[in-house]
């Protein structure tokens, strides 16, 4: 059967767009996945869109209150643990429930997995406000320190699930409080260490769909915040 793609979509208001976002997986030419959807106790109809959808390919799960952007991330994977008991082998993917991908993400990422030794990928996305710009990311020099280093961990991210298995929780954390913001550079700077740069594939082709045109804009100093915590945290060591 091959790797299977385990992909974590957060969300929250999405009413408009989680539609979209589930029918870009279900129109993959790579079918080994599933999704564990996290609403994150939305004040629109989101639940309700998504509740039809719960079955074999998709799990439903409704917080109750708010929990934000890192706690959702850590709950989320580990719900993937409980609910599917993903292989060490296996694959982690990230997708926002307001983004889609390309029809061949899967495909195209799964190409860089039956590679030997690739652990994580990141890459390159198309925004959607722009008549689908791509934003062309670039891999990290090898021998960098990806904290101290200009952003490039970006879309679409994915991983091994055994690096999960060795990622602290206080790296999503600062003195107790789960981060509010930046949760993708708390993720994937530690994913990349974790993984070590030369276990790393970039992947050039944006095959990832960011809806940056909507409202949900977080706040700037929060993001500045929290992107400095992240960046100051003790760099692990590649497992």
């Amino acid at each position: 059967m091959g790797i299977m793609y385990f992909i974590l979509i957060r969300g929250r208001n999405c009413e408009k767009y989680i539609q979209d976002c589930f029918n870009s997986l279900y129109h993959q030419t790579n079918q080994n996945w599933r999704a564990m959807v996290v609403l994150d106790a939305p004040k629109d109809n989101s639940h309700e869109i998504a509740l039809p959808y719960h079955g074999s390919k998709i799990y439903i799960h409704l917080n109750e209150s708010h929990k934000g952007l890192c706690q959702n991330m850590w709950h989320g994977i580990n719900l993937i643990k409980e609910e599917f008991y993903p292989n060490p082998e296996d694959v982690i993917g990230i997708l926002d429930a307001d983004d889609s991908l390309d029809p061949k993400a899967i495909e195209i990422v799964d190409k860089h997995y039956t590679r030997r030794h690739c652990l994580a990928t990141h890459g390159s996305y198309i925004k959607r406000s722009k008549g689908r710009k791509t934003k062309i990311s670039k891999p990290y020099p090898a021998g960098v320190h990806v904290r101290h280093s200009p952003w490039k961990g970006s879309h679409w991210k994915t991983f091994k699930f055994k690096l999960w298995q060795h990622f602290p929780r206080n790296y999503l954390m600062h003195k107790g409080k789960w981060g509010e913001a930046a949760s993708d550079l708390g993720l994937m700077f530690t994913i990349l260490e974790l993984a070590g740069l030369e276990r790393v594939n970039h992947i050039s082709k944006p095959i990832y769909f960011w809806r940056d045109n909507t409202k949900f804009k977080t706040n700037s100093n929060k993001q500045k915040y929290w992107e400095k915590i992240f960046r100051g945290k003790k760099m692990l060591s590649p497992i």
